[in-house]
């Protein structure tokens, strides 16, 4: 059982969290973050004034006897009329803990907070113990702009958050390349595409060539999103997202991408902005 620490504890923008139960987790033994407690019976709610963007951290506790990957899911409900779900998938951490209990590495979302006082409460969905260490941080997303492949199977719309996002989609048969001049910070997302027959979990990875040379290969596994779908291809369905970087180097690069594990895939492509 996770011992909680009553303390204060004064936010700038954060006007109020309920309930305040804090727990230090403590970060390769010198180094402490507070974390709130959610707990399936137990939702956080937070009041923040904005406008201001709002990071949230999350682990959750790891069982000795556990490996491999979890998945973890929270409700998000902004202002008692708008809910979204928040799904995460994490493995053991090296180097946070909690007394004697070990804990998850950290996954984070943002909350886009608009003017005025807002409410937002934290539902514990799904997830493999009872509880979920919950950070606040005043942190705004990286700017990305997205950018177009020279080659690619089809354009896929992805509706989000009342949004459509081109992804291009990548084949067992046929690649999606991409000519990039840098220097600059390349973030691929990658959504494995679901048929209506396919049932589960799904693994699956993708590679990326320059000169015929492998240069990084990543390996993920999918199942199906619960919150997006295809605006123009019905007929399948885009899996939770799992994204990674290239860091590409001074000149001209062609890049090649390649899927294995599956019979097609959407990948959106972005530059870091400065």
């Amino acid at each position: 059982m996770i011992e909680i620490i009553m303390l204060a504890l004064v936010f700038g923008q954060i006007r109020e969290i309920t309930p305040r139960n804090e727990l230090k987790v403590k970060i390769q033994s010198f180094q402490e973050d507070t974390y709130y407690l959610l707990t399936k019976k137990q939702p956080l709610e937070i009041k923040v004034e904005g406008p201001t963007w709002l990071r949230v951290y999350t682990r959750i506790p790891w069982a000795d006897n556990v490996k491999g990957a979890k998945i973890y899911k929270i409700i998000l409900q902004e202002n008692d009329f708008k809910e979204k779900f928040v799904t995460m998938e994490t493995e053991r951490s090296k180097s946070a803990k909690l007394d004697k209990v070990k804990l998850s590495k950290w996954r984070s979302f943002y909350i886009n907070v608009p003017s005025g006082i807002n409410s937002y409460r934290f539902i514990a969905w799904s997830l493999p113990g009872d509880s979920i260490l919950v950070k606040f941080a005043h942190e705004a997303p990286k700017k990305w702009l997205d950018i177009t492949p020279l080659e690619y199977n089809a354009k896929l719309q992805l509706v989000e958050d009342e949004r459509i996002i081109d992804y291009f989609e990548i084949t067992g048969t046929k690649s999606v390349v991409l000519e990039i001049e840098g220097p600059k910070k390349l973030e691929i997302i990658s959504r494995l595409s679901f048929t209506m027959a396919m049932q589960g979990e799904q693994f699956f990875s993708v590679n990326v060539k320059e000169k015929n040379k492998i240069i990084k290969n990543s390996s993920f596994r999918a199942y199906r999103s619960e919150t997006t779908n295809y605006h123009n291809r019905t007929e399948i369905l885009p899996s939770n997202p799992h994204t990674f970087y290239l860091d590409i180097g001074k000149g001209k690069h062609r890049l090649e991408f390649n899927l294995a594990g599956g019979e097609s895939c959407g990948l959106r492509f972005m530059i870091e902005q400065k």
